[in-house]
């Protein structure tokens, strides 16, 4: 019988040291990957506030400004110097694009998160929480924190997104545009009338949603059994979790397997009480059954 279920997020690896921040990554992939960092800068919405809201960005791929920059390699079938290449350049040139903007990104994403350090108990013990390592855990992170400094058991922890241990498809990062609800950027071609290699590179492009799409209903389908577990809960405790829009189908499936009108909230927030008030009342809890705290504070 399980009473008591801890939701941890990115918060609470960065109140215990360790430097994971999507900033950090912003830094990381600059130095490891500047072909695919400018390709950010360039194709991404990309602004001051990009980092801090980044798997939502995802879905802000411009692709209308990467069509028009790739028509560059539209030459014409008439042109006098024509090459066999040229049935290809444009495809080639798009999808170079989206390949850097999903697969190397996702890698070096995975290469950023293999480097991230815990620190020792001994040097952070001012940040320790109170925390019961038999309960049972659904961890938005990567890392091993809830093992290294809490000793929680991996057979408590539910690594909703993958871990470290992982290989880069392993990881579960994106945004929660469904592309099947955005439909394809062929939708109202004209093939008839359209340049076969500019269908080819719509479909091209409609690969990008697909690739950085976060598939919550599938991970939440495949994990069915262990929300099923949950209906015994007696309260739960949500550590350094955002509430951000794109993770909120998991916080709903949770609800839907408890007794939600018996079950007690304990929800963490930084420096934007009133921003996490907002995102949890999303959820439709009664206010009596959650209190809000400093992570500090728990």
């Amino acid at each position: 019988m399980i009473s008591t279920l801890y939701i941890i997020g990115n918060g609470f690896d960065i109140h215990h040291g360790i430097h994971s921040n999507y900033s950090d990554f912003g830094k990381f992939l600059a130095a490891h990957d500047k072909e695919t960092f400018d390709l950010v800068g360039k194709y991404l919405a990309f602004d001051d506030d990009f980092w801090s809201d980044f798997e939502s960005r995802l879905a802000d791929f411009d692709a209308a400004s990467l069509i028009e920059d790739a028509s560059d390699f539209l030459v014409s079938y008439a042109a006098d110097h024509w090459r066999e290449s040229y049935n290809h350049d444009y495809q080639f040139e798009i999808r170079r694009v989206v390949e850097a903007l999903s697969v190397n990104m996702k890698a070096r994403f995975a290469d950023w998160i293999a480097q991230l350090s815990v620190p020792p108990r001994s040097e952070i013990e001012d940040k320790l929480v109170r925390l019961d390592p038999d309960a049972t855990f659904i961890n938005f992170n990567y890392t091993p924190s809830l093992g290294k400094l809490y000793d929680v058991a991996d057979s408590h922890i539910l690594h909703i997104h993958g871990s470290s241990k992982m290989a880069s498809d392993g990881l579960v990062l994106g945004h929660g545009w469904n592309p099947k609800e955005k439909g394809s950027l062929n939708k109202r071609t004209n093939f008839e009338e359209t340049d076969t290699r500019e269908i080819e590179g719509n479909y091209i492009v409609d690969e990008y949603f697909k690739a950085t799409f976060k598939p919550t209903s599938d991970i939440i389908l495949s994990n069915r059994s262990f929300f099923e577990s949950l209906s015994s809960l007696d309260r739960i405790f949500v550590m350094g979790h955002s509430l951000a829009d794109v993770d909120l189908p998991y916080f709903r499936e949770i609800i839907r397997d408890i007794r939600a009108s018996n079950v007690t909230w304990k929800v963490s927030y930084y420096n934007d009480l009133a921003g996490i008030q907002r995102q949890f009342s999303q959820l439709a809890i009664d206010d009596a059954l959650v209190e809000f705290a400093h992570l500090q504070d728990f």
